[in-house]
């Protein structure tokens, strides 16, 4: 289920703009001491494009701090891909539909993916991205719950139409639900701070799953996916989305980049470390 393509931005400069060709941001953040032109020469060669769209928002006040993309790319919505493990997972364990160390049976079926073919508790099923696991999951939520829920949440537009089963996974898959990459953003700024309406300890338990380098006393959460976006599948989205926390700074962010030839997210996660390493974002590993 997890896998993602590539495209940033990332942090801005005190209040002011977003890449050449982009708007002026009114009302942007304090300043975040990065070089924008070094930044942003780093990211063109290695996660840009027309159809790239990188918000990044402050996860306290909410204000945008920077945009890549134009406004209609960040407006575009898309299918969520795996990227729906987050509320799926939070709406799943705040109605008791599983607990964090149930194991659920395999059926015994061939997967795509050796490690996918195990028995799994909530962990290992993030850990390997084992779709299976999440779609027995989505099941059990079921399509109403999910659109009350959603919907509470903020979250998409569409919503769980199409196969209960797949409906984030875009019109190939028989899928209604899009998202936006500032949608994403703010889905994990309310989930930073517990201010969704589930219970605070499901919150709390799917922060941790999204845990990911830890460097000095900056830790990375993220997350990335990749699927069609379109009917025939002759185009893809792929995501990277997460958080970066440290004494100076928290920042929530969501990337989205729509190709014909997707980056997997463990890729962009490998591009898009040095450039934040650089950038002064994340310590030196």
């Amino acid at each position: 289920m997890i896998a993602a393509p590539s495209r940033v931005l990332l942090l801005i400069a005190a209040g002011t703009l977003a890449l050449a060709g982009c708007d002026r941001l009114p009302g942007a953040g304090p300043k975040l001491g990065i070089d924008k032109d070094r930044f942003e020469a780093a990211l063109d060669p290695a996660v840009g494009g027309p159809d790239t769209c990188m918000v990044i928002k402050d996860a306290k006040s909410g204000a945008e701090l920077y945009r890549y993309g134009s406004e209609t790319v960040c407006g575009r919505a898309a299918p969520p891909c795996a990227t729906l493990q987050v509320p799926l997972t939070v709406i799943g364990l705040s109605d008791g539909k599983v607990a964090p160390a149930e194991v659920w049976k395999w059926d015994g079926k061939v997967q795509p993916y050796k490690a996918w073919e195990q028995d799994m508790d909530l962990n290992a099923a993030w850990r390997t991205g084992a779709e299976w696991w999440f779609q027995r999951l989505a099941l059990a939520i079921g399509p109403d719950r999910f659109k009350q829920q959603l919907s509470a949440f903020g979250y998409g537009r569409g919503g769980p139409v199409g196969r209960p089963d797949a409906f984030w996974m875009g019109p190939a898959a028989g899928g209604g639900l899009f998202v936006s990459a500032r949608n994403q953003a703010d889905l994990l700024r309310k989930l930073s701070k517990a201010e969704l309406p589930a219970k605070p300890e499901a919150q709390g338990v799917v922060q941790g799953l999204l845990a990911g380098a830890v460097r000095g006393q900056t830790q990375l959460y993220d997350l990335g996916a990749t699927c069609s976006s379109n009917a025939d599948a002759s185009r893809s989205v792929s995501w990277w989305i997460g958080r970066i926390k440290s004494p100076e700074r928290d920042l929530v962010f969501a990337l989205l980049i729509e190709s014909a030839n997707p980056l997997s997210g463990r890729e962009i996660r490998s591009r898009m470390l040095p450039i934040l390493t650089a950038a002064g974002l994340l310590p030196a590993a």
